[in-house]
């Protein structure tokens, strides 16, 4: 079993809707369609992520995805966000946006083709929303056997 471990200081963003829009073509050229997300800050974010997943391979000297094609992997994500000043601190679990499936879903899309060669190798999946300083994402992937 192969496991890699890394932490990204930024704060996750959530994949939103996607949004599309059809470019008119000009003389021979034909139109094409334009898909783009609603949230702006996913691509900083997913970025970022595949930043750090790349160093972490590099450290390691690994090169080719952690796992090939057709290999199931089990990951853990822990998405850390500051706590605001205004909630009430009896409240321990972030029960507000953004939705966790939908930071799961950034997530797992921007480490395709890095960690494993798609996010449909995903078998085992736990994931947590806590508060904690500095914003940050702990991802743990392990091949699975």
């Amino acid at each position: 079993m192969s496991q890699i471990c890394f932490t990204t200081y930024c704060r996750a963003e959530p994949q939103g809707s996607m949004r599309g829009f059809v470019l008119p073509g000009k003389g021979a050229a034909k139109p094409r369609a334009i898909l783009t997300s609603n949230n702006p800050k996913m691509r900083p974010y997913r970025q970022e992520l595949t930043h750090s997943a790349m160093a972490e391979m590099r450290e390691r000297g690994l090169v080719a995805p952690l796992a090939a094609k057709h290999v199931p992997v089990g990951v853990v994500f822990d998405f850390y966000f500051a706590r605001p000043a205004s909630i009430p601190k009896k409240r321990t679990r972030i029960v507000v946006k953004p939705d966790l499936d939908k930071v799961i879903r950034a997530t797992a899309d921007s480490l395709t083709g890095i960690l494993y060669a798609d996010d449909a190798q995903i078998v085992e999946m736990v994931a947590n929303k806590h508060y904690g300083i500095p914003e940050r994402v702990e991802i743990s992937v392990c091949t699975l056997d």
